[in-house]
């Protein structure tokens, strides 16, 4: 059996063979290598926990997509994504994880997928957090930002500037047969107006719903507004913890909201972002739970502000920095300041 060395240079070999030309004009070899230098005061922020110096991974991945006709109206498609952390001395031996993956039918009727899938409630925020997988990003704050395997996908066709879409884990599966947690609806609905990429209009809305997946039930608004070289957002989610095994499951119920703002100057875009959130959900809170358990009395509130900048050279390459600030009531030891210049290539 291959180890998780040679599992990684086979993965390697086979998305080199596939994106080969002459296989195919429907397969599409995609990657992004995106690392950071970081310092954090105490960790309790950071991808990895680690404070001081580190070196982050900010979610470099290979994959592969694509579609295969399946007649006038129907296509088949696909995608297979892995995260590479061979970089790290702690992943030597495992150097791949887990990321989108997934087979569907596209057709007049919608989009069908199932497998490992972004869920809905997570996508409705489009491209409303400015920091998103870096440090600083909005999930240190709330929950409902991670994807789940053994899951169905459902989005509707466009009408009237209008998409819906829903999610719904496989429980039986996804769950040992004696976890409470089945007893969640382990589903999630969202509505969207307009898209985050601004193509059409310069106004994005979105609502999404959530019951039992990541173990919340949560309600999520969002806002995006483009004028000239300004994107402006906000995000509102209610939050509560649904899984009877969590500590202090009862207490953990709270509101969570972050704006941001983007602004455009030739090869650069200036970031700014700040929120807070008494949920006891986000990432912060899910590390303080796991070191205090039961000696954690009060539901921790968990304030940030962040500001950065990114510099294109091109559609390729950017370099990007941030500064980020998190402060924890009642937990001060948590509080973290963040400092961190990276690089990102896409191909």
């Amino acid at each position: 059996m291959p180890t998780n060395s040679g599992k990684f240079w086979i993965c390697l070999f086979f998305i080199n063979l596939f994106a080969s030309p002459g296989v195919g004009q429907e397969f599409s070899f995609y990657g992004r290598l995106d690392y950071s230098l970081t310092y954090a005061d105490h960790g309790s922020a950071t991808h990895n926990g680690v404070a001081g110096f580190s070196f982050e991974n900010n979610f470099t991945r290979l994959g592969i997509r694509g579609t295969e006709p399946l007649g006038p109206r129907w296509d088949f498609f696909y995608r297979v994504e892995v995260g590479v952390a061979a970089e790290d001395q702690d992943n030597a031996r495992a150097p791949l994880t887990s990321r989108p993956t997934y087979i569907g039918l596209a057709g007049p009727y919608g989009r069908l997928a199932v497998g490992r899938i972004d869920p809905v409630l997570k996508m409705a925020k489009g491209f409303v957090d400015a920091f998103d997988n870096y440090s600083t990003k909005h999930d240190r704050l709330m929950a409902g930002d991670k994807r789940h395997g053994d899951s169905l996908e459902y989005k509707s066709p466009t009408w009237q500037g209008l998409k819906a879409g829903a999610s719904l884990l496989l429980e039986d599966e996804y769950y040992a047969e004696a976890d409470p947690r089945r007893d969640n609806g382990n589903y999630q609905l969202s509505v969207s107006s307009g898209d985050k990429f601004f193509s059409k209009q310069k106004l994005y809305l979105a609502a999404a719903y959530g019951d039992g997946i990541e173990d919340i039930r949560a309600a999520r608004l969002v806002v995006q507004w483009k004028t000239g070289n300004w994107v402006l957002g906000c995000l509102v989610q209610d939050t509560k913890m649904v899984s009877p095994d969590a500590v202090a499951n009862e207490d953990r119920d709270g509101r969570g909201v972050f704006v941001s703002a983007k602004y455009s100057l030739g090869s650069w875009l200036l970031k700014a972002q700040a929120g807070t959130d008494d949920s006891g959900s986000g990432l912060i809170a899910r590390r303080i739970y796991s070191d205090l358990g039961d000696e954690a009395l009060q539901v921790p509130k968990v304030t940030a502000w962040a500001v950065g900048c990114e510099y294109r050279f091109n559609k390729k390459i950017r370099l990007h920095a941030e500064w980020g600030e998190f402060r924890v009531e009642n937990y001060r030891i948590y509080d973290d300041n963040i400092v961190s210049l990276g690089v990102r290539y896409d191909f």
